[in-house]
């Protein structure tokens, strides 16, 4: 059986055709609704916006969501780069984008929203943000304050425009009809837009959601119980329906439920609300879960799970008591989702974080080349961004949301290029250039590949699978690998063009006063102990660092059943990561028991442990291993000296910024398109 038929073998139902109402789709993969601030700041279809969605449908999804269409844009709207689907001027770029799918045998769908008290385009544009009853204000937890402050000011910047109106406008009959109205003909523009259907947002918290939750306190006939609440759902599906009539797909996005509320939204209501909708007419549902704002792991609680399995139980409970298809997400690897669509869980399964990693995902499953697809590893810079009001991007991939102005050809002046370093940044630099079809050799000092990134594997079994995925890459490439090869600038061989430095970072162990034999390990001094158990390190760990790698070790440190505490100097943790990614490791840290002491100084190691000042407050955390993993430096003697003997060398990766996995991919990506 070849790699085709094995593919197509084990990956039968989800890549079986499906259908939607009237819709035929070519297998059960869709791309999920998000928000990515792609458009242009008009909300019309950019390049980059069509090529995103292009590059997913030539990739084999069977349906793709574009999510957060505006209905009233750019009233009702969080940030100007949305997609506005609100008036026929924009019908050009969305009767482009709709052919650029079709292009490729997928099927386009808008998501509609109006996103009620997230409405922040509404403040700076001096309108009261419309919902149903007046919201409580927020109330975030400690951990939510872990932001710098860079990302405090974009996060709050909204709210800080001395012009912006804070207020809110409780909804009225006139608001609301205005409001499905507004629906309605957005609807019937995505259909002359040659959309294939059109998905309504129930959820999340905006406006049909607000509607819907038990905290909705209106007394009149849109509040109450939840035949009341959910009136406004109710009556978009009609308004839709006397719009683009019975054979356009409608279908809904709507919580199961949510979490870290008292007063929320329980399944029993919604599956209620569901009924309702589908009554009304509606062809599917697909099934989401939000949760209370002021919980700073809302996001991986709910709508971007952290843990395999929650929404797959609802939309099967959803699927058993309705007879519309269900779509549901949430983190599957493929073949937990080909067992969710076989065991009957749901109809689809909806993909957000790997598609943006890998868009050519479906595609590699149905050609068997599973090993080949780039993982997500779950940074949360997609969903980061947004918090930032900026266009999100993907750690793993730099072409995300970026697809038409990175994009790669073949060089039209072939180089031999001499890459040093096997590490993330040489990987895929290498890879990258030998694809536009320079001639490529890889030379490692070590004898194996991976540099940093190795150590990072040992600790985080996500990294230990992107780390193969970059191996394989190689490998597979028209690369020459070279280990166990160190260069210098007198062994660079004669004939080559181009040399590529990307040797990584210095980690040494900080500077820190000691007492008597005691010292500060680096993470070189322990690297043995990663792969292999034993007595180097002690019971009880104090580990010095704030960034990804600090708290990583420390979570091995804590499963291998040592006293773990983490000190930092700054107020947040692993400011590489975007937030959601941040938060929940913190939390999940914190959990496990790992003490993380942040906004500390560290004044010394005596012979009993670490001597901290914290809030003005001098303490002595036990000890019987310090490691030291918040230095590192570039290292860049080595292109400095290639370029002082007149040679053309490049550094990428943290050899010449620290930037960690994203530094890496996008230095590669970056070097590349110089050497087209």
């Amino acid at each position: 059986m070849g790699p085709a038929q094995d593919g197509a073998h084990r990956f039968a139902h989800l890549m079986a055709p499906g259908r939607i109402g009237t819709l035929e789709l070519a297998n059960r993969i869709v791309l999920c609704p998000m928000g990515h601030l792609l458009g242009n700041e008009d909300g019309s279809v950019s390049e980059n916006e069509a090529a995103f969605y292009e590059a997913r449908a030539r990739g084999g999804a069977g349906l793709l969501i574009m999510g957060t269409a505006c209905v009233a844009y750019p009233r009702g709207t969080n940030h100007q780069r949305m997609p506005a689907v609100s008036d026929d001027r924009y019908l050009p770029g969305m009767r482009d984008l709709a052919d650029r799918v079709h292009r490729h045998g997928a099927r386009l769908a808008a998501q509609l929203n109006f996103m009620g008290v997230y409405s922040f385009l509404d403040m700076l544009h001096g309108h009261r943000r419309l919902v149903p009853c007046e919201p409580e204000q927020p109330s975030p937890d400690r951990i939510s304050a872990m932001i710098t402050p860079d990302e405090a000011a974009a996060m709050t910047a909204p709210f800080m425009d001395p012009s912006a109106e804070r207020g809110y406008k409780v909804a009225d009959e006139d608001d609301i009809a205005w409001v499905i109205d507004r629906y309605s003909e957005a609807a019937d523009r995505c259909r002359r837009a040659g959309y294939d259907g059109v998905e309504i947002h129930a959820g999340h918290g905006y406006l049909i959601d607000e509607f819907l939750s038990p905290r909705n306190t209106r007394g009149d006939r849109w509040g109450g119980t939840i035949e009341g609440r959910a009136r406004l759902l109710v009556e978009v599906v009609r308004a839709l329906r006397g719009r683009v009539g019975l054979d356009y797909p409608v279908w809904i996005r709507i919580n199961a439920a949510e979490r870290h509320h008292q007063v929320g939204e329980g399944f029993e209501d919604q599956c209620q609300a569901i009924e309702l909708a589908i009554g009304a007419g509606v062809d599917a549902v697909h099934v989401t879960a939000y949760a209370n704002t002021n919980v700073a792991t809302n996001a991986t609680d709910s709508y971007a799970p952290h843990v395999v399995g929650p929404l797959a139980d609802h939309a099967a409970a959803v699927r058993a008591r309705v007879d519309v298809p269900v779509i549901t997400f949430g983190r599957f690897e493929p073949d937990e989702a080909e067992r969710v669509v076989a065991d009957g869980k749901a109809d689809f399964v909806a993909m957000g974080r790997k598609l943006l990693a890998d868009p050519d995902l479906p595609a590699k499953l149905a050609s068997g080349r599973v090993d080949d697809i780039r993982p997500c590893i779950y940074h949360y810079r997609c969903l980061g961004n947004i918090a930032l009001r900026t266009p999100a991007r993907c750690v793993v991939n730099p072409a995300a949301g970026r697809e038409h102005d990175l994009r790669l050809q073949t060089t039209r002046t072939p180089r031999r290029v001499l890459v040093v370093g096997g590490g993330p940044a040489g990987l895929d630099a290498a890879r990258l250039l030998a694809h536009i079809g320079h001639r490529v050799t890889l030379r490692e000092a070590g004898t194996r590949l991976g540099g940093m990134l190795l150590a990072a594997a040992a600790t985080d079994p996500i990294l230990d699978a992107y780390l193969g995925g970059l191996i394989r890459q190689v490998e597979r490439a028209d690369v020459t690998l070279e280990l166990g090869s160190p260069v210098t600038v007198d062994t660079v061989p004669a004939g080559v063009d181009e040399v590529v430095v990307a040797t990584g970072a210095h980690w040494p162990a900080p500077t820190v006063p000691t007492a008597g034999e005691r010292r500060v390990h680096s993470l070189a001094d322990v690297a043995d102990w990663l792969h292999t158990d034993d007595d180097t390190i002690g019971d009880r760990v104090v580990v010095l660092g704030h960034g990804k790698a600090a708290l990583s070790f420390a979570e091995l440190c804590r499963g291998r059943g040592r006293q773990t505490t983490v000190v930092g100097a700054e107020g947040y943790f692993c400011d590489e990561l975007g937030a959601p990614g941040r938060f929940r490791l913190v939390a999940d840290l914190e959990a496990s028991g790992v003490r993380l002491v942040a906004n500390a100084t560290v004044e010394g190691i005596s012979s009993n442990g670490v001597r901290v000042v914290c809030g003005g407050t001098a303490e002595e955390l036990p000890a019987d291993s310090v490691i030291g993993i918040n230095s590192e430096r570039p290292a860049t003697t080595l292109a400095d000296a290639l370029r002082a003997k007149g040679m053309a060398a490049h550094a990428i990766g943290d050899c010449h910024e620290l930037g960690y996995i994203e530094g890496a991919a996008e230095g590669a990506m970056a070097l590349t398109l110089s050497l087209l």
